[in-house]
């Protein structure tokens, strides 16, 4: 009888063991995702930073011709003033 319970045992501690086992190779494949999801997460992040420096010096071009289009819309605007006082006086 106590050989039975003995042999039990033993079976009961094998079968934690590979469960133990099975958790730590778990565990280490979670571990390894995790890793390469932070690396692609810093990749990502590192994209944004660019695209977001990109983005503001476009707009502060969009800006900057905007600015030289309402300049150029006055010039026109004055020598069509200035054309049509001549054509006035003549």
């Amino acid at each position: 009888m106590s050989w039975l319970v003995m042999g039990i045992c033993m079976l009961l501690v094998q079968g934690a063991g590979a469960a133990l086992f099975w958790q730590v190779f778990e565990r280490r494949e979670a571990l390894a995702s995790l890793q390469n999801i932070q690396v692609q997460l810093k990749q990502s992040l590192i994209r944004i930073y660019q695209q977001e420096g990109e983005i503001s010096e476009l707009t502060a071009g969009l800006r900057a011709e905007k600015a030289h289009v309402e300049q150029l819309q006055r010039q026109l605007k004055f020598a069509q003033e200035q054309a049509r006082q001549i054509q006035h006086d003549s």
